[in-house]
């Protein structure tokens, strides 16, 4: 991979030209042609010199109706034993952030007819490049209904997101990539102070404290720092991600810390899940392709084959990690609450900015807010029992693809009541107004949940108020909550 950001010719010339290598790097590559691409693809992989099986599925629809494909790969021959699965996904973001999922296309072909075949004898491939077609095709960031696809994986309220949360339950990946783009040049904020941001390359992990503890250990000790140094000895400096610069003011965090992105969506299925971002250059400026695409594209290839290379070379013990993190879905305690808080050890740090007029870079100090604070840790409950509103709750548990029974019948069993304050905004804790233990009648039509189950994890966070990432934090839900009355959602007493 050396040299591939500094304009190397590839080794021989590509079998199946991408369709953003067929119309020379002057656009973008439209959904369709890159749902034909892995048709072409498909049809390619048996006739390869070594023989690749591949296929296409449909995992859902867009709004406007658009298929969300993924292309499955994996070796032929290959036994139904205890293979390591990785699933990457591009393009989230739309037409704002292609280059992930023009890169995912060129490493299909590699994997299908080129040098990273060898690779399939140890992994499966799940391949989504296009995340959200319509936004592609529309030049959105958004989707066809104007929502940012990478904060709905809590309420799940865009077909695009319920895709994606059911494909992981479908293939229950062991490794996840989520591909991303992030623009220097932010107009309505950090750009009218002067200033651009400046990187290359950043990885988050899958950082929701209540991932299982010894996955978010090994994902930030383990595999964290050899990806980080592959991805850097390839040309392009990478580092452990900053949250979104828009301020000179502003203090300085990593990656969102809620269900509501993806990648901790993902960790919280026992899966590793890591994000990366590459720089999107500045639209206003020259660049020999459209929107420097080209080389945007190197950037993603470099970084996703290095997640792949770097997986490989861990797969064992990847998969005796995401092995005992599913186990312990259902085992270890619960933390509901976290925040970043500024670091008493660390107090400010220093990150460059480039200037915008003359673009040097300055050196800016900035608050340091990267320790993470938890509250409400709780025995990890074994069930779940809702009492109202259960028409609204199972759509939200189906979307989910959380398992529930309805009550055919009234049950009595011993439960945990609780009432909590109102829920005020969308970052605060939330207070229990008054706890204890009773024994309740449920009703006929009540949902039992039985967080012994994959899903069962992300099930306690979503309909906890005091959690992050509860669905209770979001206006159309939050008036479910009634602090004279007694929650509806009650933990069964173990």
């Amino acid at each position: 991979m050396v040299g591939l950001l500094a304009g190397a010719p590839p080794a021989r010339a590509a079998p199946l030209p991408t369709p953003l290598e067929v119309v020379r790097h002057q656009r973008i590559s439209t959904s369709a042609e890159m749902s034909a691409y892995l048709d072409a693809l498909v049809a390619q992989a048996p006739t390869a010199s070594v023989p690749v099986l591949a296929r296409k599925e449909t995992l859902g629809t867009s709004v406007r109706g658009q298929a969300i494909e993924a292309l499955v790969l994996r070796a032929p021959g290959a036994g139904s034993g205890r293979r390591l699965r990785v699933l990457m996904v591009g393009s989230l973001h739309g037409a704002a952030e292609p280059a992930g999922g023009e890169a995912l296309l060129e490493l299909a072909r590699d994997f299908v007819a080129g040098d990273l075949r060898p690779l399939l004898d140890d992994l499966d491939l799940v391949l989504i490049p296009n995340a959200n077609p319509d936004g592609r095709d529309l030049k959105h960031r958004s989707n066809a209904n104007m929502m940012n696809l990478n904060t709905d994986f809590v309420r799940l309220s865009q077909p695009e997101t319920v895709a994606l949360r059911q494909a992981l339950t479908r293939y229950a990946p062991d490794a996840v990539l989520d591909a991303h783009e992030s623009a220097v040049l932010k107009r309505q904020t950090l750009a009218r102070e002067g200033y651009l941001t400046d990187f290359d390359a950043q990885f988050e992990i899958a950082n929701n404290p209540a991932v299982p503890a010894a996955l978010r250990a090994y994902a930030l000790s383990e595999l964290l720092p050899p990806l980080l140094a592959r991805v850097s000895a390839g040309g392009l400096p990478a580092h452990r991600y900053i949250g979104e610069i828009t301020s000179t003011a502003q203090p300085i965090t990593n990656g969102g810390l809620t269900a509501r992105n993806f990648r901790n969506t993902a960790g919280l299925t026992g899966a590793l899940s890591v994000l990366v971002e590459t720089k999107l250059d500045s639209r206003d400026d020259a660049w020999p392709t459209y929107r420097n695409i080209a080389v945007r594209v190197r950037r993603q290839r470099l970084c996703l084959e290095s997640f792949v290379r770097e997986v490989h070379d861990q797969r064992a013990a990847i998969a005796a990690r995401t092995a005992t993190a599913r186990a312990d879905l259902a085992r270890e305690a619960l933390t509901l609450y976290a925040a970043y808080a500024p670091d008493p050890t660390h107090p400010r740090v220093t990150l460059p900015l480039r200037r915008l007029d003359t673009r040097a870079l300055e050196d800016h100090a900035f608050d340091d807010h990267r320790r993470v604070v938890t509250t409400d840790t709780i025995a990890f409950p074994r069930a779940l029992a809702i009492t109202a509103h259960t028409a609204r709750m199972r759509a939200l548990l189906d979307r989910h693809g959380i398992a529930y029974r309805v009550l055919a019948r009234p049950e009595r069993t011993p439960v945990l009541a609780a009432r909590f304050a109102p829920v005020a905004s969308g970052t605060e804790p939330v207070p229990v107004a008054g706890e204890h233990r009773r024994v309740l009648d449920l009703p006929t039509g009540s949902l039992l949940v039985d967080l012994r189950q994959p899903a069962g994890r992300i099930a306690a966070l979503l309909l906890d108020p005091r959690a992050t990432s509860s669905v209770f934090r979001y206006p159309d839900y939050a008036g479910l909550v009634r602090p004279d009355q007694e929650f509806f959602v009650y933990r069964l007493a173990p």
